[in-house]
């Protein structure tokens, strides 16, 4: 324990509080303490203890169907992850770095470093995953040291195709899902997007989350969590937090069925529909006393001039105690007037000038008239097409079923740099990818909050001990 000497107007605003004591036991004490310096106080803090730095190693990650922790060999090294060769991506900054530093050490991620920048890379799976009948989860961390200023963080899964190459992807490559945070203007959400293909028309078509949340902006870890259940139903988790859940069937826009029946698009409005549901009633006439000219203000006639109106005041008069400017040229710049000021003379009356009545509201005014309106009784209410069977429906009971997952890929633009990507998992249970985000993610999160404590402490003495040295906690009076 280590104690400093505080003045107490800094610290307690200028009231007369109880002096606190930390030590093994909590003491409260009345009034001033004796042993005290007059006007002083003393708090005993307690020494803030050293962040350890333990070297982080990932749990086991053999119950998932793909997993990425960027630990041991450096996998655009190896060819198991690749950057995109398409120009869009010249020259994007992506590299496997660690960090050693405090709260962590030991720490493999994937480093985004440029800002306003696009990036393409990714890892193509040894085996198409295919999801049918069973649960999805995928999962992966986002620390923005830069922050979130302009762009995205998300994932892409992409689809499964004989072209699929990761070396070659670009933004219309197609994919299953996409995941992740995004923020820029308008938008500000953590996406879900499932792309759907109509077995009709065999388009595909993009499935947005009707409630997306919002992502987190910070600089700290974050790991979102994205799962799908055999029932349709899907839910979004944010730091192991469930933020958004609902139904592929009801909570996906569009919705992933279309309609059975559509507007016929050969159909059109007659020329002779009425479709103006009120009209003025032309049996309506203009009642004999209405004046449209009476004004809607009119003078008060009961209004009276107060007894100390000044009439033959003005209410602003020439500054008597301006001067002529010494380099003021009356035939270049004209002759000089004197600014005006408010009259002194009329600062103590009720006014100067023409006394004039104020204005009131006109009991006669009506205003312009107008026909009042009535029920058309040409109405023929709101014109709809006429409905035809849709060419194109179909009936998806199970969208869970997705199409088969080829790849994982980061493809984002930003102009934030320094974003790191860490510990990309896909598997089939939720409990196992919340069991593994508690053993890595939550652990460097419960590490950067201590050591953000622990640095605010250290800036409020460096702060406090600066003062001293100026005599800034010292020589200062409390309050009566």
């Amino acid at each position: 324990m280590r104690t400093s000497t505080l003045i107490c107007s800094l610290l307690l605003g200028g009231s007369t509080l109880p002096i606190v004591t930390f030590g093994e036991d909590l003491e409260v004490t009345e009034g001033e303490p004796e042993s005290a310096p007059e006007h002083e106080i003393e708090v005993e803090e307690e020494e803030v203890a050293a962040v350890e730095i333990p070297v982080l190693t990932a749990p086991s990650t053999d119950s998932f169907l793909f997993a990425e922790t960027f630990e041991g060999a450096d996998p655009f090294g190896s060819g198991a992850w690749k950057k995109s060769s398409n120009s869009k991506y010249t020259g994007q900054p992506v590299s496997v770095t660690v960090e050693n530093d405090a709260p962590y050490a030991g720490d493999h991620a994937v480093l985004l470093s440029a800002a306003n920048q696009h990036y393409g890379f990714g890892s193509k799976f040894s085996a198409p995953l295919d999801t049918t009948d069973k649960p999805f989860v995928v999962q992966y961390e986002v620390k923005l040291l830069d922050g979130m200023k302009c762009g995205g963080a998300y994932l892409k899964l992409l689809r499964d195709e004989p072209e699929l190459d990761v070396a070659t992807m670009d933004n219309e490559s197609p994919y299953v899902i996409m995941f992740g945070p995004d923020s820029c203007g308008d938008t500000n959400k953590v996406h879900f997007i499932l792309q759907h293909q109509n077995p009709v028309s065999l388009e595909w078509e993009e499935k947005h989350a009707t409630t997306p949340p919002s992502p987190k902006k910070d600089k700290h870890s974050h790991v979102y969590t994205l799962a799908i259940n055999t029932d349709n139903s899907f839910e979004i988790f944010v730091d192991l937090e469930s933020k958004s859940k609902g139904s592929l069937l009801e909570d996906m826009k569009p919705a992933v069925n279309p309609p059975a029946e559509i507007d016929d698009p050969t159909d059109s409005k007659p020329s002779d529909w009425v479709d103006t549901k009120k009209i003025k009633d032309p049996e309506a006439s203009k009642p004999d006393d209405w004046d449209e000219d009476a004004p809607k203000k009119i003078p008060d006639a009961s209004a009276e001039k107060p007894k100390d109106w000044l009439d033959s005041e003005p209410d602003f008069v020439p500054d008597p105690d301006a001067a002529v400017p010494d380099d003021w040229d009356e035939e270049e710049d004209g002759e000089w007037e004197a600014p005006m000021v408010s009259n002194p003379k009329c600062a103590s009356v009720s006014g100067c000038g023409e006394w004039k009545r104020p204005e009131i509201e006109n009991p006669e005014y009506k205003g312009k008239w107008s026909a009042p309106m009535i029920d058309n009784p040409e109405y023929k209410g709101p014109w709809k097409a006429k409905q035809i069977p849709n060419p194109n429906f179909f009936e998806d009971k199970a969208p869970h079923n997705m199409a088969k997952i080829g790849a994982v890929a980061v493809e984002i633009w930003t102009t934030s740099g320094d974003i790191r990507m860490d510990n990309f998992i896909i598997g089939d249970s939720l409990s196992d990818a919340q069991a593994f985000a508690k053993a890595t993610w939550k652990v460097k999160a419960d590490l950067e909050a201590a050591s953000e404590k622990n640095k605010m402490k250290d800036d409020n003495k460096s702060k406090r001990s600066e003062m001293r040295a100026e005599g800034g906690l010292q020589n200062k009076e409390c309050p009566e």
